[in-house]
Parts: structure tokens; sequence; C-alpha cells
């Protein structure tokens, strides 16, 4: 996870193969997230892309 400046604005980009998630409260945010004035990075964090797992639906 790296930080870039893109038109002025501080953004979180993930690695290749991994999104962003808060720490907060787990939610998955995508691979980029523009920061806001008081936001920091401290607060998220990169897991892998996570794989839909397809149900059996076989009856």
């Amino acid at each position: 996870m790296e930080i870039i400046i893109e038109k002025g604005r501080k953004v979180l980009v993930a690695k290749e193969g991994c999104v962003i998630q808060s720490v907060t409260d787990g939610s998955i945010l995508g691979k980029k997230l523009i920061l806001g004035k008081k936001d920091s990075e401290i607060h998220y964090h990169e897991i892998p892309v996570p794989t839909k797992v397809e149900e059996d639906s076989a009856e």
C-alpha cells in the first residue's frame, strides 16, 4: 500500500492483488481511496482480493 498525490489530493493505493480495508469497521473500500484532510492511512490496511465462494446449489 502506498500514498500517491493525484490532482493535489493524497490517494491511498493498494498493491496488485489487494484491496483497501477499513481497520475500524472492516469495510472493503477498493483499490484506491482518497484521503480527507484529517484522514490518516493508519485507519486502513490492505488485504488480498476476496474471492467469492460459489455455493453448490444442486438439489
